[in-house]
């Protein structure tokens, strides 16, 4: 017989009246029952509920007798509970309105991090699926860590390790191409092109609306298409078998459609709009032809593994695979590959340290962050509730104390309080949902996805909420009942009953607690936005406002004297344009990635003694458009302003650094060479700028000499018409690049675009602070609104004697504000080590000093006081003689 933990068993035996032991073995044979179906967990928390069920019969119930009468007197404790509602009506509102807020956001905080989640968990293999990934060595240290592998490394794996059931390479084609459908002539430019394995979605679950999954991508000129992309090509008509035309490089011909996938999951880490098979490129890309497996590491390796495999085993036999068929030629360099493998449903979370071409990830950092802030707003709302239950004591006092001299009993009193507590919590549960669901657009727009409420079709989270509700309930129920049903009848119905001085060190501490909260809260906010505003302000060494990138054409001859004598034509037209200053063709631009990297070393030396360099191709007004300042030598030379290769290259002060160039001026003329196997003369070094972002260090850059390679069209502009600017580039464009599609953005924006992710978080942390802080104001408002009400004939005794209305607002105001001083205190030394930990993902960091508590602690200084001014203002101004006639 499967029976429920020994912990339940006590909770119940607790719990359960004597009179209604029956209940006791009903759950029993209910606990059996879901264990066999659901499973012992499951089981275990339906059974917890159960019992938290019967919890208010301990109260209401002692005796078969009263067990008779208990739905009488549940209803006429409901019936009182509303009573009381009505009669208070600002407090009641103040403690549901507090509660569905708190509850709300912690409604919107599940949606959010349940989404995050369930990335990549609609693949039925999902927990059989992982992702390789690659640790590189260098002399004993760690150079990086990333998805990106050699594609030989794939084909030996699968032949090698027994238990990898099938492997699969992806590689993201980086630059654009040009299709159309020759059915329409419509020519695009795209950007987000898949060479994948054929056995991709095989492995993968991805929705396959017609094609074969099999077939779909097993001859080198298939193409699967996302819906979208059927869509836009196609329109309505059924694209299986017909064709489209690829244009830009060797890429270019004509594909047959042999796949259309539905509309991707949004929570999926892969996001692609074309699939083309990886045999066309491993056969036809100049780069991969005759290669041996080591010359590129740009692919990303996933393989299946059986249930019973380890992949910890797996992890260790790519290690001796990488020893076996690549240790001698890594030998030679002193460099090292260690592998480890990734569980799919880890990727979107755990891959903040990996170099990650796709981008497409969170970080399990802010979900956990994200969850202490839940944690934070409800503790602060149910705070909020002891509060002002406690606080109004002294209202409920000759209620109590009548209660008690007619008979009822502690048990009594204290269900009934209960009863009370769990219609609050009701109500303000029903419009935390309407809350959620009405703010559930605004959350969409700052996290950039398109949420549905899907939690709530789903069992686990139902249990889960009511659990975490109940149990809230529960804790912050029974203080107020019991400090309420503790009160003796005849000091409650006398005169001088102080109830509200009972408990007045919880209330002090409940409010010291929500200040520490709310600083801590504050703080966060300040630091997020002082970072991203540093990282925007920062001087990036480029004048990235002024810059237009337009995409180089994908329709035209990719032979090198076309490709310059067109780019030749379009720079002439462009540049008699009053506003353009200068036009730089280049293989990529600041913000969207280097073209490569690889190992760079000078003439002479050993390829050993290689650093790691970010290299690009870039014409001969690349330096004049990007306004670069040398340190040492100069520009391009005229000369060869003609030249496809000319073997010479300009370099970045850390590139100087790295490769022990001694100084710029000394690194002028010395030749380099690069691991792809071409040696450069060093021409001019300029200062370091900023290609990437601020996050990530300044890394050593090389800049050859192609003046042909033109991927983006960097045109430095006047910024005083840039419509008109625009629309005269777009014409040069189109004259000189008939039938390609004009596309632009400037250099700035796209830029600004990595901090993205920052800005989002930036703006869901100050969201959910904003709302954490309104339910701590809340409180506190309608705490001083009743403190002054129980000190209106002080504050009158104190008005006959002369006391002018500011002092008495400092009065009624001090003992908060000395709250407020000792919970910034004890602030500082976790909002330091908080930030200081954050900042360490920025390479560009901001330094953490006192205003990030200063700051803070003055905000909440300020919203406290307009808070609690209206309340002590209007105590303090009121006529002595209405609190004083009494007397």
């Amino acid at each position: 017989m499967k029976t429920p933990p020994k912990i339940l068993l006590w909770l119940l035996d607790r719990f359960c009246p004597p009179s209604r032991q029956d209940l006791k073995g009903d759950f029993l044979e209910l606990y059996e029952s879901r264990a066999s179906e659901w499973g012992r967990y499951r089981a275990s928390l339906r059974f917890f509920w159960d019992t938290l069920t019967v919890l208010p019969f301990r109260f209401l119930v002692k005796n078969n007798r009263s067990s008779r009468s208990s739905i009488p007197m549940f209803s006429h404790y409901a019936k009182i509970a509303f009573r009381g509602l009505s009669r208070s009506k600002v407090y009641s509102s103040i403690n549901i309105l507090g509660l569905a807020v708190g509850m709300g956001v912690c409604l919107l905080i599940y949606q959010y991090i349940s989404f995050e989640l369930s990335y990549d968990r609609f693949h039925s293999r999902s927990n059989r699926i992982y992702r390789l990934v690659e640790t590189d060595l260098k002399n004993g240290v760690e150079l990086g860590k990333g998805i990106s592998n050699v594609h030989e490394l794939a084909e030996v794996a699968k032949k090698s390790i027994p238990e990898i059931e099938e492997v699969v390479r992806i590689n993201l084609w980086r630059y654009e191409l040009g299709i159309f459908n020759p059915e329409n002539d419509i020519p695009y430019q795209e950007d987000n092109v898949w060479f994948v394995d054929d056995s991709f979605l095989t492995v993968f679950d991805f929705p396959l609306l017609s094609g074969s999954r099999e077939s779909a991508l097993s001859e080198k000129r298939n193409i699967v298409l996302a819906e979208q992309m059927a869509s836009k090509y196609f329109g309505e008509k059924d694209p299986i078998g017909k064709t489209l035309h690829i244009s830009g490089g060797w890429p270019g011909g004509d594909y047959i459609v042999t796949g259309v996938l539905q509309k991707l999951p949004v929570n999926s880490h892969m996001q692609f709009d074309f699939l083309l098979p990886m045999k066309l490129l491993l056969s036809e890309e100049p780069s991969y032809k005759n290669n041996d497996g080591l010359g590129w590491r740009n692919f990303s390796t996933y393989v299946l593994l059986p249930e019973t495999a380890s992949p910890n085993l797996v992890d260790d036999k790519f290690d001796l695979i990488a020893d076996q068929y690549f240790g001698k030629e890594l030998a030679a360099s002193n460099e090292k590959w260690t592998f480890d493998l990734q569980p799919l449903k880890e990727i979107h979370l755990y891959s903040d340290n990996l170099e990650d071409p796709s981008g497409n990830n969170g970080d399990i950092a802010n979900i956990k962050l994200f969850s202490v802030i839940a944690v934070f707003v409800m503790l602060m709302a149910w705070a909020n509730y002891i509060n002002l239950s406690t606080a109004r004591s002294l209202h409920r006092a000759k209620e109590v104390g009548v209660r008690k001299i007619i008979g009822a009993r502690k048990r009594q009193l204290i269900g009934q309080f209960l009863v009370e507590s769990f219609l609050i919590n009701g109500l303000a549960l029903i419009l935390a949902f309407g809350i959620a669901l009405l703010s559930l657009p605004v959350l969409n727009q700052m996290v950039g996805k398109t949420l549905a409420f899907t939690i709530m079709q789903s069992s686990g989270f139902w249990l889960q909420f009511v659990l975490v509700v109940v149990i809230g309930t529960l804790l912050s129920g029974l203080y107020p009942a019991f400090v309420l049903s503790s009160f003796k009848p005849v000091s409650m119905l006398g005169s001088s009953f102080r109830g509200f001085s009972q408990g007045l060190v919880v209330r002090k501490g409940i409010i010291l607690f929500q200040f520490f909260l709310s600083i801590l809260l504050i703080s966060g906010t300040w630091l997020v936005y002082r970072q991203v505003k540093y990282m925007r302000d920062q001087n990036l060494g480029i004048d990235m406002e002024k810059i237009l990138v337009v995409y180089g054409p994908r329709f035209q001859t990719f032979e090198f004297d076309a490709m310059l004598s067109n780019f030749s034509a379009f720079q002439q037209k462009v540049l008699q344009h009053h506003s353009v200053e200068s036009i730089s063709g280049t293989g990529s631009v600041p913000g969207k990635g280097n073209m490569w990297t690889g190992d760079v070393w000078r003439l002479g030396e050993l390829s050993d003694d290689g650093k790691l360099v970010s290299i690009d191709q870039v014409d001969g007004y690349f330096t004049k458009t990007f306004d670069l300042d040398f340190l040492a030598g100069e520009p391009f030379r005229e000369d060869l302003m003609k030249a496809s290769y000319a073997g010479v290259a300009i370099v970045n002060e850390e590139a100087v650094k790295q490769l022990g160039l001694a100084s710029p001026q000394n690194a002028l003329h010395q030749k380099i060479v690069v691991s792809a196997g071409d040696t450069l003369e060093v021409v001019g070094v300029v200062k370091n700028f900023h290609w990437h972002s601020l996050k990530e260090a300044q890394f050593p850059g090389i800049y050859m000499l192609n003046n042909a390679y033109g991927a983006y069209y960097s045109i430095r502009v006047n910024l005083s018409d840039i419509p008109q600017t625009i629309d005269y580039i777009k014409t040069a464009y189109d004259e000189v690049y008939p039938g390609n599609e004009f596309n632009y953005f400037f250099l700035d924006d796209a830029f600004n675009r990595q901090y993205q992710a920052d800005l989002q978080f930036g703006n869901l942390f100050t969201a959910f602070s904003v709302l954490a802080i309104f339910i701590s104001c809340l409180g506190l408002f309608a705490l001083v609104s009743f403190s002054a009400s129980l000190k209106a004939k002080e504050i009158g005794i104190r008005k006959v004697l002369g006391a002018s209305v500011g002092q008495l607002m400092a009065l009624l105001s001090k003992e908060y504000l000395v709250l407020l001083l000792i919970a910034s205190l004890l602030a500082v030394p976790l909002a330091i080590w908080g930030g200081q930990q954050w900042l360490e993902n920025y390479a560009f960091r901001i330094e953490m000093s006192a205003e990030f508590i200063v700051v803070p602690a003055f905000l909440l200084l300020i919203v406290s006081v307009l808070t609690v001014s209206h309340s002590t203002w209007k105590a303090a101004s009121a006529n002595p003689v209405d609190s004083l006639k009494a007397e």
